[in-house]
């Protein structure tokens, strides 16, 4: 019990960004050993107005017990706000590294720039907010698909 009321506490503080970090489920457990958080059954993430929910949520922590890690996993989608731009989607899972604000989108990803009206559907998406670099892959049976606007011609 003091276990679960230490990373409760300690969740509860996490940032990202300079946000709180909200996290629910029906179900939490820790490893301690491992520092690793557990969020299972009707999972949801919450900072700020990014949102994303997932049947399972694993938090990683360095030995500062500040977070390294987050993954998402089983039926994800995702509402994200990041630098201007609104992404909306789902894939099967999603893993985001604060210190290096890179996310990696995998599995049946479609993934919604709904600012700049464009939609990804791919097999995996990596993005990276500090250098607005992607990179998307496709399978042989299931190409990159890239659906986007364009200006009509005078």
């Amino acid at each position: 019990m003091k276990k679960i009321l230490i990373y409760y506490i300690l969740l509860s503080t996490l940032t990202l960004h300079g946000a709180f970090i909200d996290i629910k489920a029906d179900h939490f457990y820790a490893n301690d050993i491992n520092h690793e958080a557990f969020f299972e059954g009707n999972a949801i993430i919450n900072q700020g107005s990014n949102m994303i929910t997932a049947q399972k949520i694993k938090v990683s922590f360095n030995h500062k017990r500040k977070a390294t890690k987050y993954e998402a996993s089983g039926g994800v989608s995702f509402d994200l706000m990041e630098n201007g731009i609104q992404y909306q989607g789902q894939a099967y899972s999603i893993e985001y590294a604060p210190k290096s604000s890179e996310y990696l989108f995998i599995g049946d990803v479609v993934l919604q720039d709904l600012t700049n009206n464009r939609t990804i559907k791919a097999e995996m998406i990596t993005l990276d907010l500090k250098t607005g670099l992607a990179d998307v892959k496709g399978s042989e049976k299931k190409p990159v698909h890239f659906r986007f606007e364009i200006e009509d011609r005078e």
